[in-house]
């Protein structure tokens, strides 16, 4: 991971101070006594937690795709489109670069994110993880920064305050789905810390390590 986890030892991102964390009780923080930079927190029941808004982010996502997500009416005329049809016409429209974007990053990887994060805690609760474990958590985090999905949700809705004037604008259901997908995906998002993470699966596998030595 970024971090340069040696047992319970991290190294600050703000100052290089290496500070020995260890398991935090649920509730707690942990900061670098030097300049303050929050290290990691534990959340009850964070596993729990974050495999359910994982999973529902996922089937919010997917019911956001099968509806209607925003009709105009314009003079009389009204048009619905979803998101997928957002795409489509991006495309034939000839904006390849922008209806790839809207495929890959709006779509495309925060489903494939959520669906890492639920495999990830159900793999962990499972107790079936390995050292190998840790590089797909440095890959979901290299994913995380890619995450554009609030941002677009956030686009629309600024630009639904400006088309009011022009048009009369009514949402679908893709649109509450999409709405509640971004609630549970960053829900999901909060209860990721990978420094508690990485010790939880750090202490499986010297669990298994052992049993296989006492054997």
């Amino acid at each position: 991971m970024s971090d340069q986890i040696l047992d319970s030892r991290v190294i600050c991102h703000e100052c290089d101070l290496l500070v020995d964390i260890g398991q935090l009780p649920d509730g707690y923080k942990a900061s670098c006594p030097r300049c303050g930079f929050v290290f990691t927190r534990s959340f009850r029941n964070a596993l729990d937690r974050m495999l359910i808004f994982a999973l529902t982010a996922v089937i919010c996502l997917l019911f956001s795709n099968l509806f209607g997500y925003v009709s105009l009416l314009v003079q009389g005329q009204e048009r619905e489109i979803s998101l997928l049809e957002t795409v489509q016409v991006l495309f034939e429209l000839k904006e390849w670069a922008l209806s790839a974007f809207m495929l890959v990053i709006i779509i495309g990887l925060p489903a494939f994110f959520s669906v890492l994060i639920s495999w990830l805690a159900i793999a962990i609760k499972l107790e079936r993880v390995s050292p190998r474990t840790i590089h797909l958590m440095r890959f979901i985090g290299y994913l995380r920064f890619w995450n554009m999905a609030e941002i677009f949700f956030l686009g629309i809705l600024i630009s639904m305050v400006k088309v009011a004037s022009l048009a009369r604008i009514e949402v679908g259901l893709s649109f509450w789905a999409y709405a509640a997908f971004n609630v549970f995906f960053i829900a999901a998002l909060l209860h990721y810390d990978k420094f508690q993470l990485a010790l939880t699966i750090r202490k499986i596998v010297q669990d298994k390590q052992r049993v296989a030595s006492a054997a």
